[in-house]
């Protein structure tokens, strides 16, 4: 396989590219006209370019970095073959537009320059991805994480003063600042043993963060001023000093809001299955807030596109109670990660629920791993072998409502095959009457 030349690409390209192949294929497709509108988490589940306003385009882009992936291709090699595309589709060179809203502008569309961005910012982030999950899975021998500052020219003070500082891999900083934090971030994550960090200093993120706004551009209608928020770390060390740290706006999440880390979660849930404190653990990480906004975005790229793209979103961990309770069943279950696919939302199921007025609310399915949390009863449908979580809904109105999840075994997957809202008094008729039995007794 060809290696790329450049330095900072040759490492990572050393790596076994498949998680990062893997990473780019699963990702959806999110169009937005200024990148100040795809920030974030949006980017860890959603392949996006600024000025694309065509999914057809964006399935070439993303198509084309795969098979820089699985071939080894060189920028250059990359460049070569995509550049023809995009021109012969229009999008290149600085012309002017219609923007989203109609209006005419004046915008730079594909160029040598943005295709660097483009191949950079997508190899680094995949390969990125991809070193995430290895070392999740290797945590329990190598718990320690340090961060490695990679740089040619002109180093960035916050990342040169955090070269060489160890933090634990479960630590709240990762979530957020596992690198690239920044354009052009090079930096990189080494995962250390007990034995390898012996007397050093492991710092500690815990209650350290707190929230920042920068402005990132202008609204294009109104011209009012455009405000991102970013995460600030202020750590203290033992040296008496504070290491200060944001991520650059754009970059305030990590490969832990992206789909790779479902599959480690997965993983080590199987191995610590039946014990209180694994279910515990996975259950955590879910509810941290780099996974709340990952299904935000996971939602409102489903909603944009309107037609299912078969993507999922990882909502809930199911517990020891019903894992047992399945297994006296004989239905074994390989873990406790509880997924919801898109089609659900905008598939014909949901076209079928919201003919009937039944369908869950946007800010119902946004909301959907919170209210998971506050399920009400978990009960076994005899009739059609299934798991319901019985939920609370956000209609205020109708107390009586709630909102039913079907859940059954797919592939070694817990997952929702159907959600829709039913009255609580139908639910609980049917667990008296014996066509529902409780999970939870």
């Amino acid at each position: 396989m060809p290696t790329p030349q450049r330095p900072e690409l040759k490492a990572l390209f050393e790596l076994p590219p498949q998680d990062a192949i893997d990473y780019l294929k699963n990702k959806g497709f999110k169009i937005g006209w200024d990148w100040h509108e795809t920030l974030d988490d949006a980017h860890s589940r959603a392949f996006t370019v600024a000025k694309v306003a065509r999914i057809d385009i964006l399935q070439d882009l993303r198509k084309s970095l795969i098979t820089a992936l699985e071939n080894g291709q060189s920028f250059e090699k990359w460049k070569d073959n995509i550049t023809p595309v995009l021109q012969e589709k229009g999008w290149w060179g600085r012309k002017t537009v219609i923007n989203p809203e109609g209006k005419e502008q004046e915008v730079q569309l594909g160029s040598p320059r943005r295709l660097r961005t483009i191949y950079d910012t997508n190899m680094q982030s995949a390969f990125s991805a991809g070193r995430y999950k290895a070392m999740l899975a290797g945590a329990e021998t190598r718990p320690y994480w340090e961060w490695r500052h990679v740089t040619i020219s002109n180093p960035r003070k916050q990342h040169l003063a955090l070269n060489g500082q160890l933090f634990r891999f479960d630590d709240p900083f990762w979530s957020v600042a596992y690198p690239p934090s920044e354009w052009g971030c090079k930096c990189r994550v080494i995962a250390r043993s007990n034995r390898e960090v012996a007397d050093k200093e492991i710092l500690s993120s815990e209650g350290r963060r707190t929230e920042i706004t920068e402005k990132v551009g202008t609204d294009r209608n109104t011209g009012a001023d455009v405000f991102a928020k970013r995460t600030q770390f202020n750590i203290p060390t033992k040296s008496g000093e504070t290491l200060n740290f944001a991520p650059a706006a754009g970059f305030n999440g990590s490969p832990a809001s992206s789909y790779l880390i479902d599959t480690v979660l997965t993983k080590r849930a199987t191995e610590l299955m039946g014990t209180e404190k694994g279910l515990q653990q996975v259950q955590q990480m879910l509810n941290a807030q780099p996974r709340i906004k990952a299904h935000e975005a996971f939602v409102k790229n489903s909603m944009s596109f309107a037609k299912p793209q078969n993507k999922t979103s990882t909502v809930g961990v199911i517990q020891s109670k019903e894992i047992e309770f399945l297994a006296h069943k004989g239905q074994a279950v390989e873990s406790p990660i509880m997924t919801i696919s898109d089609h659900l939302m905008v598939g014909k199921k949901a076209q079928r629920h919201g003919d009937a007025g039944n369908a869950p609310t946007l800010e119902e399915w946004t909301a959907l791993p919170k209210l998971i949390q506050q399920t009400q009863y978990v009960l076994w449908d005899k009739d059609n072998q299934s798991s319901l979580f019985i939920l609370p809904s956000l209609n205020d109105k109708n107390p009586n409502e709630v909102i039913k999840l079907s859940v059954r075994n797919q592939n070694g997957v817990m997952e929702i095959v159907s959600i829709f809202k039913v009255a609580v008094d139908s639910v609980l008729g049917n667990l008296k009457s014996g066509l529902y039995e409780n999970m939870r007794e």
